[in-house]
């Protein structure tokens, strides 16, 4: 499944209206570790083709980044029924993405 880039126009409708699990990056085209972990975020949303995922550009969509208090990227957000339920900061491995997901089914 690929992974949507969302805007403040979409967000409610692709992640907040969404009742499973979406997981939502919020990224900048300028950070390393956000570019380290585009290609874990695309193997992990091949194999869980249940969840939903979505990127954000924080420079593109900073009403959204001050909205869920993004200090730092990447941050990764677990949305389930349209409520945060669990937070990542920074790069992690695959084997951790899949462990909070897997966690928050």
């Amino acid at each position: 499944m690929a992974i949507e880039k969302v805007t403040a126009q979409n967000f409610d409708e692709k992640v907040k209206n969404n009742s499973g699990l979406t997981v939502v990056d919020f990224f900048a085209t300028w950070c390393g570790p956000c570019k380290m972990l585009a290609p874990i975020l695309e193997e992990t949303a091949s194999e869980y083709t249940d969840v939903s995922f979505c990127k954000v550009d924080i420079d593109e969509e900073m009403s959204l980044a001050t909205a869920y208090q993004i200090m730092s990227v990447p941050t990764l957000l677990f949305f389930k029924g349209g409520e945060v339920v669990k937070k990542s900061i920074g790069l992690i491995s695959q084997d951790d993405l899949e462990g909070f997901i897997n966690s928050c089914k």
